[in-house]
């Protein structure tokens, strides 16, 4: 594959995603606008609803003039919580489109033409959708779409194996893959021997805490809304939609659902989370005022439970078991510490320090501003839920290094 067949093959597939996360939006919004609407909006408005999700999901902030809406007035206010489900879409699309770049023999024109077509296409639908109640930034929509898919661009088709089409396919393997790994190599021979040591059973320990809150708060959303259909059904009904009207309110839920997931897991670790200036959600006690009458909202715990404080204990047992089972991946650390204690504080520190950070990145993007008003703050407080997870991870998962740390006493205890 040739530079120029790299860069018109990222640029083409940038458009396709930035075309089908659109089409993802506009698509309902049209059907409504086609079957229920009373010919006094305009298409258009459906086109720039799809445009501002699109940029919201890339990072935009989107802000909006002070107005009025269904009778109520609201000061002016932005937007900066990413849609998750929305966003996701694009980072597993361009990830895939990373992917099979990695078996181009050149990969900067691929890396340049997919940053510059997205960030170019999204400036060019921000441009057609501008509409004086809404505030973008005027050169956001440019670089935060094109930093995002160049940057998932770069790591997709550096790391992991190389794609292969049938064996034999690929010619030379990229320079610019060549060097950006072995400097990666390089950086990580030179990190200091207590740290390369626990980096990979450290990180691994990390994030399966991490993922294990994720698989949990999934699991109790979906118990909460399945035992609670009543009242779900009942915030349908209170809204009057239409059938139409319905279905887009739920494809809606479902780009914020990886959000609540997000919510959820911090309630599992006891840090809590806000719907709203003013209120608060844990374990411990549940300080809820007026909030937007949403049937994903059935799911949000009302109050606090005893039994509420059980679920904390998942991620330490989670912490405890994951660092047992990394065992076997902990022989070099086994062999280079002369101490247990040493050996168990190096791991769990980096096992602590790698799940708060993947913990304080993912509230950071799950959180914001939702809308005006009390709206403002909606989510986990991404220092508070880190700190707490770091503390949850650290404490368990050095009593667990202690048993799979023990240095061996001699070479044939490696056998």
């Amino acid at each position: 594959m040739n530079r120029g067949l790299s860069f018109a093959i990222a640029a083409l597939q940038a458009l396709i995603i930035i075309a089908t996360v659109v089409g993802i939006v506009v698509a309902p919004l049209t059907l409504a606008w086609f079957l229920e609407g009373d010919g006094q909006i305009e298409w258009i408005v459906a086109l720039k609803v799809a445009v501002y999700a699109f940029l919201l999901a890339c990072g935009v902030p989107i802000g909006f003039a002070s107005g009025q809406m269904v009778g109520f007035s609201f000061d002016a206010f932005y937007m900066t919580a990413l849609p998750l489900g929305l966003t996701i879409v694009i980072a597993m699309m361009a990830i895939r489109i990373g992917h099979r770049l990695s078996a181009s023999s050149s990969l900067w024109p691929a890396w340049l033409g997919g940053a510059v077509a997205f960030g170019g296409i999204s400036y060019g639908l921000s441009a057609l959708a501008a509409d004086p109640a809404v505030l973008v930034d005027q050169y956001a929509p440019i670089y935060i779409p094109a930093l995002l898919f160049g940057s998932l661009l770069v790591i997709a088709s550096v790391s992991g194996p190389r794609f292969e089409l049938f064996e034999g396919a690929n010619g030379p393997e990229a320079k610019e893959r060549i060097w950006l790994r072995s400097l990666a190599a390089s950086a990580y021979s030179k990190l200091h021997w207590s740290i390369r040591t626990a980096l990979n059973p450290g990180v691994r320990v990390g994030l399966s805490v991490v993922a294990t809150l994720i698989l949990t708060s999934s699991v109790l959303i979906a118990l909460a809304l399945g035992f609670g259909w009543v009242q779900v059904i009942g915030f349908y009904q209170g809204l009057g939609l239409s059938v139409l009207g319905g279905v887009m309110l739920t494809l809606g839920q479902l780009a914020v659902l990886p959000n609540l997931i997000v919510y959820g897991a911090a309630w599992i670790s006891g840090a809590g989370f806000a719907i709203g200036n003013g209120s608060y959600v844990s374990p411990f006690a549940t300080e809820l005022g007026p909030i937007p009458a949403l049937p994903v909202f059935a799911a949000v715990p009302v109050g606090g439970s005893e039994r509420g404080l059980l679920f904390i204990l998942v991620p330490i047992i989670a912490s405890l078991l994951a660092t047992l089972f990394v065992a076997k991946h902990a022989d070099q650390l086994r062999w280079e510490y002369g101490t247990r204690l040493t050996g168990a504080l190096s791991l769990s520190f980096v096992a602590a320090l790698s799940a708060s950070i993947v913990t304080f990145l993912i509230s950071s993007l799950a959180s914001g501003s939702f809308g005006p008003g009390r709206l403002g703050l909606v989510g986990a407080d991404s220092v508070v839920f880190s700190a707490v997870i770091f503390v949850e991870v650290l404490i368990p998962s050095f009593i667990a290094a202690l048993v799979i740390a023990k240095p061996y006493t001699d070479a044939s205890e490696r056998k």
